[in-house]
C-alpha cells in the first residue's frame, strides 16, 4: 500500500523553475520532479477540490504558482481517485504535526462521499506525499489502496520525517 523513495529538493526545484517556494504545505503538479520549465507543469484534476476542502477547514496551503498564473489540469477519466501531490515541510511537521492528520482526514471524508454507491472492493485512491525530513532530505510516499488506508498515512509521514 505504501512505498517510500527518495525525491528531489522541492524548494530548490521551485526556485529553479520560477515557482513560489512552499513553506508549509503545498499541492505539487504531477510532473513537478521532471518539468524543466513551469510552463510544462500539469496539476491533477482533483487539485481544486482538495484546495477548496482545505480552505473550508482552515488549512493553509502555499500554492507554487503565483496568483496570476494558471497551471492546466489533466483528467484521465478513471474509476479511481488520483489526488494531487502533497508537499509537507519539515517546519510544519515540527511545529504542527496534527495539521497533516486533519488535512488527510478532510480528503478521506470527502472520498467516502465521492465513492458512495461504488462497490467497496472497487474503491481505490492514489495519493503521493512529499516529506521534508528533519535532515532536509526529501522523501516520496506513494499510497495506492482503499480510502480507509489513508488514516494510517499521517503516522507514516511522521516516521519518514524523523528518519
Amino acid at each position: 500500500m505504501y512505498r517510500v523513495s527518495d525525491f528531489i529538493d522541492v524548494k530548490k526545484k521551485a526556485r529553479e523553475i520560477g515557482c513560489n517556494i512552499p513553506s508549509h504545505m503545498a499541492l505539487l503538479p504531477r510532473n513537478f520532479e521532471t518539468a524543466l520549465y513551469k510552463e510544462e507543469l500539469i496539476h491533477e484534476i482533483t487539485t481544486p477540490t482538495v484546495r477548496a476542502l482545505w480552505r473550508q477547514n482552515g488549512i493553509n496551503e502555499t500554492p507554487i504558482e503565483k496568483p496570476e498564473e494558471k497551471i492546466p489540469f489533466i483528467d484521465e477519466m478513471a474509476f479511481e481517485w488520483v489526488g494531487p501531490i502533497i508537499f509537507v515541510s519539515a517546519m510544519l511537521l515540527s511545529h504542527d504535526p496534527h495539521l497533516v492528520t486533519i488535512a488527510l482526514n478532510v480528503i478521506s471524508n470527502y472520498l467516502m462521499q465521492w465513492f458512495k454507491g461504488i462497490p467497496r472492493d472497487s474503491r481505490k485512491a492514489k495519493l503521493t506525499i512529499i516529506v521534508e525530513t528533519k535532515s532536509s532530505v526529501y522523501k516520496k510516499i506513494e499510497y495506492e489502496g482503499p480510502v480507509d488506508g489513508l488514516e494510517n498515512l499521517a503516522e507514516v509521514i511522521r516516521g519518514v520525517h524523523n528518519e
